[in-house]
């Protein structure tokens, strides 16, 4: 079984050239992302750690907008490509 997710982190930390549609909600708590269905901090994360020891000090808590606790997750997209070296002129011969 192959594990698939989409390469994510919060908005704040992504320049902004680099920045995708927005994917889910991360938790500054856990450093989870949840999806953006969920309105409460609770149950599995489409993003993040398989196992947690301890539940996030946020569980239960509603995404509710301007909360510090958590920011919006997007996806990273690649760096642009470099520009293409010059070709080099032909040779007369």
């Amino acid at each position: 079984m192959v594990f698939r997710a989409p390469r994510a982190a919060p908005q704040s930390r992504v320049a902004s050239e680099r920045r995708g549609s927005v994917v889910g909600r991360f938790c500054h708590g856990c450093g989870s992302i949840y999806p953006l269905q969920r309105r409460l901090h609770s149950g599995d994360p489409i993003y993040g750690r398989d196992h947690i020891a301890s539940p996030c000090a946020y569980e239960g808590y509603g995404f509710e907008p301007g909360e510090a606790w958590w920011e919006p997750a997007v996806i990273v997209l690649a760096p642009p490509a470099e520009p293409a070296a010059t070709a080099a002129a032909p040779t007369a011969g």
